[in-house]
């Protein structure tokens, strides 16, 4: 028996139409309005840059906020300048593995406020105490990111139920 080859897509703006909608460019062209389907294939196969009123609607038709996200952390000039984003794209996960990422997050912060203290009651921050500034830092970046996942699990799950 052969195994079944995923199909590649050259954008996850493509990668939604298909997998989560199963619509033809033509349907999603219908559905989006202001998007023809010729400019949608050129988005979709990264011939054309996205403008992000083009994000907006494809994310409310296709009921996808992850979209603005992804636009904002991969696309955008801002957020993607340099070597590390300055907008995150959170993963989308389920409620319970978000919450226990939350709670294991949280569960640390105690310990990093007391040691944040200590590094700062001086005024004088050394190069060890720089590293573990760091350990703290990245420890606070998962926090961000949990709660980005969160809100955008509540702002999904918020829509789904006013329809």
């Amino acid at each position: 028996m052969a195994e079944k080859k995923e199909k590649e897509y050259s954008s996850l703006y493509e990668q939604i139409r298909h997998e989560k909608l199963n619509w033809t460019r033509a349907k999603a062209s219908l559905e989006l309005k202001c998007i023809d389907e010729n400019r949608l294939e050129r988005i979709e196969k990264n011939r054309a840059a996205i403008r992000p009123d083009e994000v907006l609607i494809m994310a409310e038709v296709y009921d996808e906020p992850s979209l603005c996200n992804y636009y904002c952390a991969m696309q955008c000039p801002i957020g993607k300048d340099g070597e590390v984003p300055y907008i995150e794209q959170p993963e989308q996960s389920e409620l319970p593995i978000i919450v226990l990422r939350m709670i294991a997050s949280l569960n640390s912060t105690s310990q990093m406020k007391d040691r944040l203290i200590e590094i700062a009651a001086d005024g004088d921050v050394t190069d060890d105490e720089l590293e573990e500034f760091e350990v703290i830092r990245r420890e606070l970046e998962k926090i961000t990111s949990t709660v980005k996942t969160l809100e955008m699990w509540a702002d999904k799950t918020i829509k789904r139920e006013a329809k």
